[in-house]
């Protein structure tokens, strides 16, 4: 069953007393919006569904379109592009808190995704369908702050992203993602592909492969086996 048809499949998302497990996984990454207290804001999140997506799975594809609002509770998303040669480029990543600039477009203009959304690790999330998102909406200024301080961000991640991909070379853009990916899991060791760092920047492995050797010999980096050492 693809996540399309789970969001279609009422019996997958039976509504439920959510608020508290909002307030659960959320507490420390949204606070404000764990303690909102209107009752009308919390019935909307207790008539919400609850998905659970394995990783890997496939959420959303360049020609579909997003039925519900997704509130991600848990786990990451990865929403990317691929041309037309399967080169892909990493376009943002939804971490737990996060939303989805391009799902809310098509949620609300009934457009397509424009881009691939797929389940880095396992996640849940509260789904809302459009009626249910405008009460949300409507019943909350928190929550109205969110979406648009949520739709700001990733609307700069995406703007950063045409700069570096335009005025940055791409050996600067690869030490620049492997900081970032030391940074984000608090380790100098990152377990990672070339395969998979040429996904993240939207290049060929062999490209991805000689800038690393680049980087060992100027001492930057230590190569291994599916993980790269970043020197500090």
């Amino acid at each position: 069953m693809t996540v399309a048809q789970i969001f279609r499949d009422e019996a997958q998302i039976q509504p439920n007393n959510h608020f508290n497990i909002l307030k659960k996984q959320l507490g420390q990454t949204l606070p404000d919006l764990t303690r909102e207290n209107n009752p009308a804001w919390q019935d909307v999140i207790n008539q919400a569904g609850l998905i659970e997506i394995p990783k890997g799975t496939s959420i959303l594809e360049p020609h579909t379109t997003c039925e519900q609002f997704i509130l991600l509770l848990d786990g990451c998303v990865r929403v990317y592009q691929q041309t037309p040669d399967d080169r892909e480029v990493t376009l943002y990543r939804l971490h737990t808190g996060d939303l989805c600039v391009l799902s809310i477009n098509s949620l609300l203009h009934r457009k397509d995704f424009g881009a691939f959304a797929q389940a880095e690790t396992p996640i849940s999330a509260l789904v809302l369908n459009k009626t249910q998102f405008f009460k949300a909406m409507l019943a909350s200024q928190i929550f109205q702050e969110y979406v648009l301080v949520s739709l700001s961000d990733r609307f700069h991640d995406l703007l950063e992203l045409m700069e570096n991909t335009i005025f940055e070379s791409l050996d600067t853009r690869l030490i620049c993602v492997l900081g970032r990916m030391a940074r984000t899991s608090g380790t100098d060791v990152i377990h990672i592909t070339h395969q998979e760092l040429a996904r993240e920047l939207g290049t060929s492995r062999e490209v991805i492969s000689r800038l690393l050797k680049g980087l060992e010999r100027k001492g930057c980096i230590q190569l291994g086996r599916g993980s790269i050492h970043v020197s500090t």
